[in-house]
């Protein structure tokens, strides 16, 4: 069988109403698709699909990162660049509550069936809460537990480009408020090019939603539009990869702008009116909320900020603009003051974790920072109780871990691995006096766990070698 005829056979399984979403299925089929890249004869043959493939196909996916969704996006882009129209489908919605519009397109026609609107689009087929948890996650890696819970960006943005034209009846403060301009400024810190290019062009889309005449009125509008024009005008190229430190800032404060009763709002507002020239270089405000000298929210200034911090250390450009603040020294030395609470110092805490996974910046933070030394001297306060020790045990882990990679590398020097090699040695009999107290307690069980696991992987990590490997020695 020739390569149209398999690719014809499988789009018209797909078109069967007892068809059932495979991902087996779906990967060869766009192996066959990819493989008729340069036919023209085939493209021309599957370019006017049937219009109930396309419907399958879209009420089967759910824009989420599983690898089934990725399947159903991979032959519906394929299937874009053949020259499949999409027009007649538009809003391109999906999922199960989609089947009941497309059922009544293919029976009314274009003529008579009724497209969704934008508003309704947003609010039926996006959830609010998923989209929030793409802004914060979608650069990470995508792992088993988060793939579903985070919608696919690129598939997003061009949902949202569609229902951004010309006289739109999209509702702006919905749009605010569904965390979907929020979901745009987080996407400019993507590593596609593309992603980040149409970001900034749904970005414009938005901005000049937002100056035509029509009836929507909503006190914040001034401000929301004044938001998106200090992050635009803050740059020199015209699609530049932003740092996730700057993207978060301004996806929270686009959700801040439409709860004036909260504490942090005065603070935020009055930054911005004061600067119409946004520093993308440093973490905003940085000084002023951690040190905050509110009388009567000074820690809700400061966890606002922390929060800011620790779920945006995502990629070692993160990191450089919390250090060009000294923040790494300024957060270390906050966390055993006595006017950090327990709240705060988690997220200090879950900052130094995600600063640790990152090895280039495990490797800072262990060699100019001192990070080891500073978690032996720390973790034996008596201040902290067993949580934040086994915390602060599970940092210095990967700290160790990525310290002993970098030295096995090819960077890896041997006077520099004997020293790392010597202090690791030292830090950790500290640490493991503390983890082998905890693990003897029954208790806390879940903190014996902890510690034990610790334990585990610190002597693991000691017990194996540190020098540089001999191949990297070779190649010089």
């Amino acid at each position: 069988m020739g390569l149209k005829k398999k690719i014809v056979s499988k789009l018209a399984k797909i078109a069967d109403n007892d068809w059932i979403p495979n991902e087996e299925h779906l990967t060869e089929l766009v192996h066959r698709l990819n493989d008729a890249k340069d036919d023209t004869e085939t493209q021309e043959k599957i370019r006017n699909v049937d219009l109930k493939v396309l419907t399958s196909l879209l009420t089967a996916y759910r824009a989420t990162c599983c690898d089934l969704d990725i399947g159903i996006y991979q032959v519906l882009q394929t299937l874009e660049k053949f020259g499949t129209d999409f027009s007649d489908l538009q809003p391109l919605v999906f999922g199960d509550e989609a089947r009941k519009n497309y059922d009544n397109l293919r029976k009314m026609g274009l003529d008579l069936h009724v497209r969704i609107t934008p508003d309704d689009a947003i609010k039926t087929y996006f959830d609010a809460p998923t989209l929030w948890n793409t802004v914060k996650y979608h650069i990470r890696p995508v792992t088993e537990d988060n793939a579903e819970k985070i919608y696919d960006v690129r598939f997003v943005l061009r949902f949202f480009n569609s229902i951004l034209y010309p006289a739109s009846p999209l509702t702006s403060k919905l749009f605010v408020e569904h965390n979907c301009l929020a979901l745009l400024f987080s996407a400019t810190s993507s590593s596609d090019s593309s992603i980040r290019a149409l970001a900034f062009a749904c970005l414009q889309k938005f901005v000049n939603h937002l100056q035509e005449l029509n009836t929507e009125i909503f006190a914040e509008k001034a401000l929301v539009l004044y938001l998106i024009r200090i992050f635009k005008h803050g740059f020199d190229t015209s699609v530049p990869r932003v740092s996730s430190m700057i993207t978060h800032f301004f996806a929270r404060v686009s959700k801040l702008m439409l709860n004036p009763s909260h504490d942090v709002y005065p603070q935020i507002m009055a930054f911005l009116c004061m600067k119409p020239i946004f520093d993308i270089q440093n973490v905003p405000e940085f000084y002023k909320l951690l040190f905050s000298s509110s009388p009567e929210h000074h820690t809700e200034e400061r966890e606002w900020l922390l929060s800011l911090i620790s779920e945006a250390m995502l990629e070692p450009m993160d990191y450089q603009v919390l250090q060009n603040r000294a923040g790494i020294k300024l957060l270390l030395s906050s966390f055993a003051s006595v006017w950090l609470d327990r709240k705060s110092r988690s997220l200090i805490l879950r900052t130094l974790q995600n600063a640790v996974q990152m090895p280039s910046v495990a490797h800072d933070l262990f060699t100019r920072e001192g990070l080891h030394m500073w978690i032996t001297s720390v973790i034996h306060s008596g201040r902290f109780n067993r949580w934040e020790k086994n915390y602060l045990a599970q940092v210095f882990c990967s700290l160790l871990e990525n310290e002993r990679k970098y030295q096995r590398g090819e960077k890896g020097k041997e006077q520099a691995c004997k020293a790392a090699t010597a202090a690791s040695r030292i830090c950790s009999k500290k640490i493991l006096l503390i983890l082998e107290g905890i693990s003897k307690d029954p208790q806390f069980p879940g903190e014996q766990e902890k510690a034990l696991a610790s334990i585990n992987r610190i002597e693991k990590a000691i017990g194996k070698k540190w020098k540089r490997k001999k191949k990297f020695n070779a190649e010089e």
